[in-house]
């Protein structure tokens, strides 16, 4: 448990010093904050790289601030948009296990669209081992992960959380993009998407 104290002191500590800015500055502050935690002190070179995606089949959660910094950084994007609106129509009703295997909308020729941007949860998950990673997106065992990484990444989530909960990744950007006005009217759309487990 001690990891993930380590990462919330980070993570407030970074947010903390743009308290009054708005969303997506708050995620960038604690996404910049991140190298300092991750990998762990002990890590295993991670064995993640260009081409690897297999956790990009897995659902992410992510936070309102998270969710506006993404949704910044794809409204650029007609095809990408069009992309997150149609995956979050076609899941809207799946459990949160039924979208394990789905690839993120973001996911692009084997690597993510945004990933300056990308969450928490898609930084602090690393493996060491490739094929340990297939196995477990075809249903096997977890794959092994940097332990210490992974519980700082929690922390991190619950500094950027900020009361507002994590909403399913698809669900949060589809709701803000088609969202019209300023942060009270994101915020709504963000409380009213599928919930994170």
């Amino acid at each position: 448990m001690g990891e993930y104290y380590r990462g919330l002191e980070v993570a407030l500590r970074a947010r903390a010093a743009v308290a009054t800015a708005a969303p997506a500055r708050r995620a960038a502050a604690v996404h910049a904050a991140l190298p300092t935690l991750l990998p762990g002190d002990d890590a295993p070179p991670a064995a993640c790289g260009e081409g690897c995606a297999h956790c990009c089949h897995f659902p992410v959660g992510v936070t309102f601030a998270e969710a506006v910094r993404l949704a910044q950084a794809v409204a650029d994007d007609p095809a990408l948009c069009a992309r997150i609106a149609d995956e979050a129509d076609a899941t809207g009703t799946a459990s949160w296990h039924d979208l394990a295997g789905r690839p993120c909308p973001l996911l692009r020729n084997g690597a993510c669209a945004r990933y300056d941007a990308r969450p928490v949860p898609c930084r602090a998950l690393a493996s060491a081992d490739r094929d340990a990673c297939a196995h477990a997106l075809a249903g096997g065992a977890p794959p092994p992960r940097d332990e210490a990484a992974f519980w700082r990444g929690l922390g991190a989530c619950a500094a950027l959380d900020e009361g507002h909960g994590r909403r399913e990744l698809r669900a949060a950007l589809a709701a803000l993009l088609s969202t019209p006005g300023g942060e009270p009217a994101m915020l709504r759309a963000f409380a009213a998407a599928r919930t994170a487990p």
